[in-house]
């Protein structure tokens, strides 16, 4: 028995006219047709620099919410260490509640990620440039290594005029003989995050007055804001 290969061709077809999409065979004998209805996509819309802004903004609102979270964990453990000691002065046994139990087993995970490492680029420890290399270069955007090489990119910015995602830069350590020695990323609301130091990790701290606005030097715009 002799078995035939049967081959059909079809022919599609797109009208732009009518936006109306045609299945013929080889005849041209129609098979199927269909009418498309136009619709806005968007993502397909959307610039590349705004859709970037927009996951740079994504991406500090998760790191804010991290911050936040280690330094509740830090503020919890000092509190319990108080109360110890407290408790071992007074002869007495420290019972630690089922609450706070539970909550330091929640917040060791948020010590991670949040440690400070002279020259560190990487979740395993960052230094302040390091930081916030890493988390630029997440969305395509290279930055220099140290924090008076970023000082010198993007647009200059005026205090009064920051917004979220501008670089603040600071003179912490006047020994190290250059202009600048820290940076952070401007949260909105007067507050910025950063890789604070060993001790402290990465921190939200507030621009508009304490330590860091004494020792602000500058703010730059390396992507800009939507319109």
């Amino acid at each position: 028995m002799h078995k035939k290969l049967l081959f059909t061709i079809f022919l599609l077809t797109f009208s732009h006219a009518n936006n109306l999409f045609t299945i013929t065979d080889h005849n041209g004998h129609l098979i199927q047709s269909k009418k498309l209805v136009h619709c806005e996509n968007d993502c397909l819309n959307q610039k590349e620099t705004e859709y970037s802004l927009q996951a740079i903004y994504d991406e500090l609102h998760r790191e804010e919410n991290l911050a936040r979270r280690a330094e509740a964990a830090r503020q919890r453990a000092k509190r319990i260490a108080r109360e110890i000691a407290v408790a071992k002065k007074a002869g007495k046994t420290y019972h630690m509640s089922a609450v706070d139990r539970q909550k330091l087993l929640e917040d060791a995970k948020f010590f991670k990620g949040g440690k400070y490492v002279w020259g560190g680029t990487s979740p395993k420890g960052f230094d302040c440039s390091g930081y916030v290399q890493y988390l630029y270069k997440k969305h395509n955007i290279n930055l220099p290594r140290t924090a008076w090489a970023q000082s010198k990119k993007g647009e200059p910015v005026n205090i009064h005029n920051l917004q979220k995602g501008d670089l603040l830069f600071f003179l912490t350590d006047k020994k190290r003989g250059i202009p600048v020695t820290h940076v952070g990323i401007y949260l909105g609301n007067g507050k910025f995050i950063h890789a604070a130091s060993r001790k402290k990790g990465i921190i939200i701290s507030p621009i508009d007055h304490g330590y860091y606005a004494q020792k602000f030097v500058s703010a730059r715009r390396v992507v800009a804001p939507r319109g």
